[in-house]
This record gives structure tokens, C-alpha cells and sequence, in this order.
């Protein structure tokens, strides 16, 4: 893997998110800015994008909607990506993390605190060389909690956060059925989840990524990882 670190603004005006822009590119982060999907998924398949930040209102289309069509993209190595936005609603942010986005940023953006956000996470992409995941190649299924990857004999995919962290908790746990109430307190620290049809819809996209056969349900209960596969 690449110890470059690649970043995408997608916005209706650069003056917008020029700030952050520049405070990225003078501390050495490769930045691009677009105002079309069309350009945005261009650059996704000629490099190898780390970070999307898009603005949920884009005009071109959405933020949501891009979201969704990233996580559809098969040939492409899935970025993280945050949607921004002026709009502090409650049920927008669930909306976006269910649609695959990984974080939710109230703007206006604070360049040095994205920066924190953007160190923490190529931390986790890059800090392990590919030695590492030859290591554990023999393995049908890993996750790699150091660089927040699912390693399998098809090679590796990136998850949204939480599908991440909810496979993660699985993986490690194996022998553990877990029901809608663990993964609200263990993974968003919030029963109230629970009510939802968030996890569910999670539960579908993990499915959807890695595979039906990689979650088992136990009608009533909840859900464990298939032992079958590691």
C-alpha cells in the first residue's frame, strides 16, 4: 500500500472547503476538489482515493445518493467518506451512516480538527506494510483491526465504520450470539438504536459486501459470524 494519502472534496464551491484545502495540501496530503459526480468517480478509478468529504446538498447529485453509488462500486479499493453539511439533524446523520458514509461533519469545517480525524485514520491504513496480510493469507477470513480491513481469499475490502466494527465485534467473539441490543450499547453506545432498523440494515449491507453466508441469524435472538468461513 501506498504511504501517499489521497483526498476529495466534492463541493458546489471550492471557496467553501478551499480553507481546508490548502491547511491539507501545505502538511504534504494530496488533495483534489471536484463539483461533478462525474469527475469524482473518475478520479476514484484512475488513483487510489483514501478520503471522500462531500457535501450532503451537492448538486449534482447528493451526498447520500453518491455515497450509495461509491459502496456499489466493485473496482474500485472503498474509501472512508464524510458527508458535511450546515444541517444539524439527527435523523440526516442516520440517514447518511446508514447509506455507508463513515462520519458526519456540522459545518463550518475546522481544518485542524479534520486533520486529527484524517492522522487516526491513515494511521490505521497505512501503518502495516502488505508483509503483514501475507502473513494471515492462509486464512479464508481476517479482519485486520490495524488497517480496518476484511482480508479474504479475494482480497480486501473496506467497510463503513460501524458494518466494520459490528463484523469486527462477530469475528472476535465467534462463539457469541448477538442481539440488537449489544450492538446498539457495544457499537453505538445508545440503546435506542436497538428500536430501529439500523442494525438490520447494516446486518444487510455486510451481507450484501462479504457475502450472505457470512452472517449467521438465529430467528428471535440475533446474529453470529459463521464459523464456517475462518
Amino acid at each position: 500500500m501506498t504511504h501517499s494519502f489521497n483526498i476529495v472534496f466534492c463541493s458546489n464551491q471550492e471557496s467553501a472547503v478551499l480553507k481546508a484545502i490548502d491547511y491539507l495540501k501545505e502538511r504534504s496530503y494530496t488533495v483534489f476538489y471536484t463539483e461533478t459526480e462525474n469527475d469524482l468517480l473518475s478520479l476514484l478509478h484512475s488513483h487510489e482515493i483514501h478520503l471522500v468529504i462531500v457535501e450532503l446538498d451537492f448538486k449534482s447529485k447528493d451526498g447520500i445518493s453518491i455515497t450509495n453509488e461509491i459502496r456499489n462500486l466493485k473496482t474500485i479499493e472503498q474509501p472512508y467518506i464524510v458527508i458535511f453539511t450546515n444541517k444539524d439533524d439527527d435523523y440526516i446523520q442516520i440517514t447518511a451512516l446508514n447509506a455507508g458514509a463513515d462520519d458526519f461533519i456540522i459545518t463550518p469545517i475546522k481544518p485542524a480538527l479534520l486533520e486529527l480525524r484524517i492522522a487516526m485514520l491513515k494511521k490505521r491504513l497505512l501503518s502495516k506494510k502488505s508483509t503483514d496480510i501475507e502473513n494471515i493469507s492462509t486464512k479464508k477470513f481476517h479482519v485486520d483491526k490495524e488497517q480496518y480491513l476484511i482480508i479474504t481469499e479475494n482480497g480486501k475490502i473496506a467497510l463503513p465504520r460501524k458494518e466494520f466494527e459490528m463484523i469486527s465485534l462477530m469475528y472476535f467473539n465467534s462463539n457469541k450470539t448477538f442481539t440488537r441490543q449489544d450492538f446498539a450499547k457495544q457499537i453505538w453506545d445508545s440503546i435506542e438504536v436497538a428500536k430501529s432498523r439500523t442494525i438490520d440494515i447494516h446486518i444487510r449491507n455486510i451481507r450484501r459486501i462479504l457475502g450472505n453466508n457470512v452472517i449467521k441469524t438465529t430467528k428471535g435472538i440475533g446474529y453470529t459470524i459463521n464459523k464456517d468461513i475462518l
